[in-house]
């Protein structure tokens, strides 16, 4: 149908074609840049906030089991220790505490799951790059026993560490009086250093 013959059935006049273009304005590109830009580095903030998010639920996780482990000597009237453990069944000859740890009732207090002893509790982790124990005293950062005062043999660091570095890392002090505290410096206000 020819442009005469649409103008009888609508009693429109026909305009006159037109080329056809496609494609974008400058307009549009910068709307578009600009746009990509602020979804850029709203990712890139983000990625911070998920990782600052990660810490911190590492390290209240820890201070929560440090606190079970402390009230549990209390309440049982018995030593109580937390080691760095792999598998859940034994605790590991390391300073290592990421990939997990268990807790358990040590009738002698020395630290080592012997037969006698039994788990209270079993945590897997392994959510950061690192989490070290620096310590003085007996175990010197393989474990950390309550007495049935709620006190520990054990001062020490544990440090927090992810893919950020030092600059990033979060600490959990343990002094003798056996209360955990977040720092962000070690016990003796020295930088945090991470692997």
């Amino acid at each position: 149908m020819d442009c005469t013959q649409r103008n009888r059935r609508r009693h429109q006049g026909c305009a006159p074609s037109r080329l056809v273009q496609a494609g974008y304005s400058i307009y549009d590109l910068l709307i578009t840049s600009a746009v990509a830009s602020i979804l850029g580095l709203g990712a890139v903030g983000m990625t911070g906030m998920v990782q600052d998010t990660r810490m911190t639920a590492a390290v209240n996780q820890l201070m929560g089991e440090l606190n079970l482990a402390r009230s549990e000597a209390i309440k049982r009237g018995s030593a109580t220790s937390i080691c760095a453990s792999a598998t859940g069944s034994g605790c590991l000859e390391s300073r290592d505490w990421n990939a997990g740890w268990i807790i358990f009732s040590d009738i002698n207090g020395n630290g080592i799951l012997e037969t006698d002893d039994s788990i209270l509790r079993v945590q897997q982790t392994g959510t950061l790059k690192s989490l070290r124990f620096g310590a003085w005293g007996p175990g010197t950062g393989r474990w950390v026993t309550y007495e049935t005062d709620g006190s520990t043999k054990q001062n020490g660091t544990f440090t927090f560490c992810d893919d950020r570095g030092a600059k990033k890392a979060n600490a959990v002090i343990l002094l003798g009086t056996g209360r955990p505290r977040v720092s962000s410096v070690s016990a003796s206000n020295a930088p945090l250093s991470c692997p």
